[in-house]
């Protein structure tokens, strides 16, 4: 009775308090909202769906307090999803102030994510409270601040410039800054001390403008800048785990030459400190990935003795692909992969892949993904540098955390399943569609064939032409992954997690638009080429797994 009395009266106050912030922020004119991006919101802690965590979603968790959970509701305050309003849920959207999530796949957003928020829109210079110049770059003003606007640089207003003339790129003054320009009466090359930004996003500024400099839609030649490594970014290699704690596996410096993309493998073991090659299996339930911009995907895949059999380490080897001579490289021939990849689920099986440089795969207590010690991990990095003008290095660390077997209750499996089904003739739009059975996943795997999944984690892949992916359970209908994000897909953690009796089954579904070649788009390894991959975790008791495939 006490405690309960005691947690009745903390969280009332704890509401006053958030009504009462909110109304000073109102009194005092000061916002946390930006332009909202859309109605579909895949950000959990944007409980009103406005595209930024704020006061107004920690309004809402406060006042559902103590209420269940509906994950069909419009504005669901259950943000981790354990079906109650509580602490936990008040504790997420509070750490989560300031993100946003934007449905807007146009040429703009890209620009804005990959050049402005990056190296523009900053406190000191073109955000509050500066605005140097006038100018505010943040995502919701920066188009109205560009366009058809004179520059306060007299020089450049005399001239008649604008920051943007749509249609003209050699009289916008936004790209004259970001070249260098000419005379110094119109001021230094920006970012001001920021470092110069990649050629290839300068480029893609020129063709925005030259297109009209639309606000909304795609823009034809503009390729994947998320890809793009500016001159002076910096790679800190990670500390790895401590002794007793993990492993770190590292797929060293690799080059990729200018006008080229590279996806390569780099055979290893998990070792010791000693550097011996670890025995038996161990258990992992945390998994730390880290890379330097560039990178298209990295994956982490298991060799079968079917593969090294095979010969798969012995081709498409070539010595001048590694920084480290000694290290030894293979090179994918996308019109001719199964020397190098042969075939999936045979030759190599998944463990764990991301298409993010700093990404984090935490999984439920209790549970562990079992990692054979002796054999080969084949790692694969996939770099494109197509607009580069300069050699570009890839290289990724991976910390893996081990559980100690006695402590693990639950055994974690990796789903990944991919529709090859992908054809989209110039000029259109087409969704792939495709059902996996969990049948057939448990019969695939030697399962106990009435065990039922625990499914935590989703997540997608496309290549830049996809446009939506989506993922629903069967039975429910019910949609439970949403990306337009084709180079930086979500991750959608599920807590409680997700069930997937042996009757159900997943759909997914990829949306591919054809914008901009004369060719049909088809399913592929290059960047040009297409993918639609459905990937994610599940867990049964140790007891039900089987051991096939594993």
């Amino acid at each position: 009775m006490v405690y309960k009395y005691l947690e009745v009266k903390f969280f009332t106050m704890f509401k006053q308090l958030v009504y009462s912030t909110l109304i000073l922020f109102l009194v005092i004119g000061v916002s946390f909202s930006v332009l909202g991006h859309g109605e579909n919101s895949t950000l959990l802690e944007d409980v009103n769906k406005d595209g930024v965590v704020n006061i107004q979603d920690l309004v809402l968790v406060a006042a559902a307090f103590g209420q269940p959970g509906d994950r069909t509701a419009e504005q669901n305050p259950d943000v981790n999803r354990d079906g109650i309003v509580n602490v936990l849920d008040l504790v997420r959207v509070s750490n989560s102030f300031g993100q946003t999530e934007v449905n807007d796949p146009s040429a703009y957003h890209d620009i804005q994510d990959y050049v402005f928020d990056k190296s523009c829109a900053n406190s000191i210079c073109h955000a509050a409270p500066a605005n140097a110049r006038n100018l505010n770059l943040t995502y919701g003003t920066s188009y109205n601040d560009l366009v058809g606007r004179v520059p306060q640089n007299p020089a450049a207003a005399a001239a008649g410039m604008k920051l943007v003339d749509p249609g003209n790129p050699d009289n916008s003054f936004l790209l004259t800054k970001l070249i260098g320009p000419e005379s110094p009466d119109q001021g230094s090359r920006m970012p001001f001390g920021g470092g110069m930004i990649h050629n290839g996003k300068i480029e893609a500024i020129r063709k925005w403008i030259e297109a009209g400099a639309p606000q909304t839609g795609r823009v034809p030649g503009i390729g994947d800048l998320g890809v793009l490594r500016d001159p002076d970014d910096i790679f800190e290699p990670p500390a790895p785990p401590l002794p007793g704690e993990g492993y770190q596996l590292h797929l060293p410096p690799f080059k990729i030459e200018p006008g080229t993309e590279r996806e390569v493998y780099y055979a290893t073991q998990i070792t010791d400190e000693n550097g011996d090659p670890i025995e038996g299996d161990i258990f992992i339930n945390r998994v730390e990935i880290f890379y330097p911009a560039g990178s298209h995907h990295f994956i982490v895949y298991r060799l079968t003795e079917e593969g090294l059999a095979r010969g798969l380490l012995e081709n498409g080897v070539l010595p001048d692909l590694a920084v480290n001579p000694e290290h030894k490289f293979r090179e994918l021939d996308t019109d001719n992969p199964d020397p190098v990849f042969g075939v999936f689920g045979r030759d190599r099986l998944f463990v764990i892949g991301t298409q993010t440089d700093d990404t984090l795969f935490k999984f439920p207590e209790g549970v562990g993904l079992r990692m054979p010690g002796d054999t080969v991990y084949d790692l694969n990095s996939h770099y494109i540098n197509l607009l580069g003008d300069e050699t570009l290095l890839g290289e990724t660390y991976v910390n893996i955390y081990t559980i100690p077997e006695e402590e693990v209750e639950y055994e974690a499996f990796e789903m990944f399943y991919s529709n090859r089904s992908i054809n989209v003739p110039p000029g259109t739009t087409r969704v792939a569609k495709m059902t996996y059975l969990v049948e057939d996943e448990l019969d695939r795997r030697g399962h106990d064939p009435n065990v039922t999944l625990n499914v935590f984690l989703l997540t997608s892949h496309m290549h830049r032409h996809g446009e939506l992916f989506e993922i629903f359970q069967k039975s429910s209908g019910e949609m439970l992954h949403r990306s337009i994000a084709y180079d930086d897909a979500p991750i959608t953690l599920f807590d409680p997690v997700l069930r997937f009796d042996p009757d159900d089954a997943f759909r997914f579904q990829c949306t591919h638009n054809n914008y901009d070649t004369d060719k049909p788009l088809v399913f592929g390894l290059t960047s040009e080429d297409e993918m639609c991959i459905m990937f994610g975790y599940y867990y049964i008791p140790t007891e039900s797994a089987g051991s096939i495939v594993r």
